[in-house]
């Protein structure tokens, strides 16, 4: 069960740092890519660490 917790946190930790990555971008005057897409990158990123955030505790709750 240790190594799906380290798993588990290693996962939340680059899927909450790619979230800031693309938020970072999005305040750039770059138009490509297009902003929208750097949105819904970074929501994507945003809400699998919040997934993976409430996977972990629920395991940890079950141990």
């Amino acid at each position: 069960m240790s190594a799906i917790n380290a798993f588990l946190t290693i996962l939340i930790a680059v899927f909450t740092a790619g979230s800031f990555y693309y938020l970072r971008l999005l305040g750039f005057s770059a138009s490509y890519p297009p902003k929208r897409v750097l949105k819904q990158k970074a929501l994507f990123c945003a809400g699998g660490a919040c997934v993976l955030l409430l996977l972990l505790f629920c395991i940890r709750l079950l141990i």
